[in-house]
């Protein structure tokens, strides 16, 4: 909270609590256009507002400025417009950790265990097939198909505390291990 006091000076932490409740109102239109859904409970009289920003003002506006009670206060910043700051802020550093580095590792290991890893451990139990059913395999040692996420280079899955695989895992963005993991459960 006191960042976004420092991000918005001279704004009380209810304005800034009523900011981010409306986070999730926010739609993005076009580059440097939102839409924000109004909220009677926060003091809104109209059901969507337009936010923009004008590149050759270098500020923001909002519809709710052509009110009366918003003519007054057209200088600053409207609880509509810090939700949208907040929503591209949230969204960078989204996009951001979507590219972000991690490695991944997957594998085929047998386990009558508990299964743990260096990092996300993600598994999928093997089935046998015989002719058109299938069957879990042998209950005394279960196989899995593992897909281990981790910010380490190095990675390791034991099974009860034994360690039963390592590799070093190869360097992908977040958003192709989210993919990897994705597939497994497929």
């Amino acid at each position: 909270m006191d960042s976004l006091l420092k991000t918005f000076p001279g704004k009380s932490r209810n304005w800034i609590k009523r900011a981010l409740m409306r986070l999730g109102d926010v739609r993005e239109v076009r580059e440097n256009l939102y839409a924000v859904h109004g909220r009677r409970e926060l003091g809104d009289w109209k059901l969507l507002y337009q936010v923009w920003y004008s590149e050759r003002e270098g500020r923001w506006y909002c519809t709710c400025h052509a009110s009366a009670f918003g003519f007054r206060r057209r200088r600053q910043i409207c609880t509509h417009i810090a939700a949208v700051m907040l929503y591209r802020r949230y969204k960078k550093a989204l996009e951001e950790l979507e590219n972000r580095r991690v490695y991944v590792a997957e594998a085929e290991v047998e386990c009558p265990g508990r299964l743990e890893a260096s990092g996300d451990l993600h598994v999928k139990p093997l089935v046998e097939k015989s002719g058109k059913t299938a069957k879990l395999t042998s209950f005394a040692s279960l196989k899995y198909r593992i897909v281990v996420v981790s910010t380490r280079r190095y990675i390791t899955v034991k099974c009860s505390g034994h360690v039963i695989y390592e590799a070093e895992g190869e360097e992908v963005p977040l958003a192709v291990a989210k993919f990897l993991v994705e597939k497994l459960h497929d």
